[in-house]
C-alpha cells in the first residue's frame, strides 16, 4: 500500500471512530437515555390514566386542563389543539401523548418527538388505548387490569323498562339554546346505561350533542341529571337547578325528578366509574320521596 492510500485509510478509520463517538454522546443526551421516560400528556383523560397506572413520575409536562395531585407540579403546555410547541420541545420529551380529537396538531407534535395518538371516545377505543398506554409506559399489567375494570364497569346494558334519563353537561340559563347532552354512543353514555338508565336520546348522534329547549320539551325525559362544571359551589349548583326548574312543561320538573350530580365529573378518564355510582344513587333518590324542586346531591 502506498503512502497516500495508507493516510487515506487511517483518515477514514479516524473519521468513523469520531462519528461513532459523536453519535454515542448524542444518544447519551437524548431523553430517556438514562432509562426514565420524559412524557408530555396533552389530554386530561390520558393524564388521569397515566397517574392511575402509577406512571406519574414519567410526566414532564401536561395540558392546561389536566388535573394533578397537589404534590405534583408540572409545566402547562396548552392542549392537543393548541400545543405550545417551543416549550414542549424545550422539555426534550421522549413521548408526547394526544387523543384523536378533530383539529389535534398531531403532525406538528410529531416533529417535536415521538407522538402517540390514542383514540378516546367509545368504550372500545378507551380500553384499547389504555392497554396501549400501559405498553408504552412499561406498565402493561396495570394497563390490562385498568382496561378490564372499565370494560366490566361500563358494559352493562340498561334493563328493560329503565327510566329515560337525560344527562346534561351543566346548564346555563343565560344560554338556554345550548343544552349539551350525553350521547348514547359515548363513554358517558355507557356509564349512564351501566347505572341502569335508558338514554332519553335513544339514537346514536354523530354531530354535536346539543338540544334546543323546544327539542327538550318534545323529548320530555322521565328524569334529568346535570353534571356541574368543575369546582362549582353548592350555591351555583342550586342556582342551576332552580333555573332548570323554570322549564315547567317538562314532566321531570313537575314531578321533581331533576338533580345535580355533585360527586360526578365530566372526565372521561378512569374516574368516569364514579359517574355510574352517582347516577345509580340519584335514580334511587328519585324513586322515593322527592323534595320540591329536585335534588342537589
Amino acid at each position: 500500500m502506498n503512502r497516500r492510500a495508507l493516510i487515506g485509510s487511517l483518515g477514514a478509520l479516524l473519521f468513523s471512530a469520531g462519528a461513532a463517538i459523536g453519535i454515542s454522546r448524542l444518544a447519551a443526551h437524548q431523553p430517556g437515555a438514562a432509562g426514565r421516560r420524559r412524557v408530555v400528556s396533552l389530554t386530561p383523560a390520558i393524564t388521569e390514566t397515566v397517574l392511575a397506572l402509577g406512571a406519574g413520575g414519567q410526566l414532564v409536562g401536561v395540558s392546561d386542563y389536566c388535573k394533578l395531585p397537589p404534590e405534583l407540579t408540572l409545566p402547562r403546555l396548552g392542549s392537543s389543539l393548541t400545543p405550545q410547541l417551543e416549550q414542549i420541545a424545550g422539555l426534550r420529551p421522549s413521548l408526547v401523548l394526544s387523543d384523536g380529537s378533530a383539529g389535534a396538531k398531531s403532525k406538528e407534535l410529531s416533529a417535536v418527538g415521538q407522538t402517540e395518538v390514542l383514540p378516546w371516545l367509545t368504550l372500545a377505543e378507551v380500553t384499547t388505548s389504555i392497554r396501549r398506554l400501559g405498553e408504552l409506559l412499561e406498565q402493561a399489567p396495570a394497563g390490562e387490569t385498568l382496561a378490564q375494570k372499565l370494560q366490566l364497569g361500563l358494559s352493562k346494558p340498561a334493563p328493560a323498562g329503565a327510566p329515560r334519563v337525560l344527562l346534561l353537561l351543566s346548564y346555563d340559563p343565560d344560554r338556554p339554546a345550548e343544552l349539551w347532552f350525553i350521547r348514547r354512543n359515548s363513554l358517558h353514555g355507557a356509564a349512564l346505561a351501566a347505572a341502569g338508565a335508558e338514554n332519553a336520546v335513544a339514537e346514536d348522534v354523530a354531530g354535536l350533542p346539543r338540544l334546543s329547549v323546544e327539542e327538550l320539551i318534545r323529548l320530555d325525559p322521565d328524569q334529568v341529571m346535570m353534571i356541574p362544571a368543575p369546582g362549582a359551589s353548592r350555591e351555583s349548583r342550586q342556582k342551576m337547578l332552580s333555573a332548570f326548574n323554570q322549564l315547567t312543561p317538562l314532566r321531570a320538573v313537575k314531578e321533581s325528578r331533576v338533580g345535580v350530580l355533585t360527586s360526578a365529573t365530566q372526565s372521561v378518564g378512569p374516574s368516569i366509574l364514579n359517574l355510574v355510582s352517582a347516577v345509580a344513587a340519584m335514580m334511587l333518590k328519585m324513586s322515593g320521596p322527592r323534595p320540591n324542586g329536585g335534588f342537589v346531591e
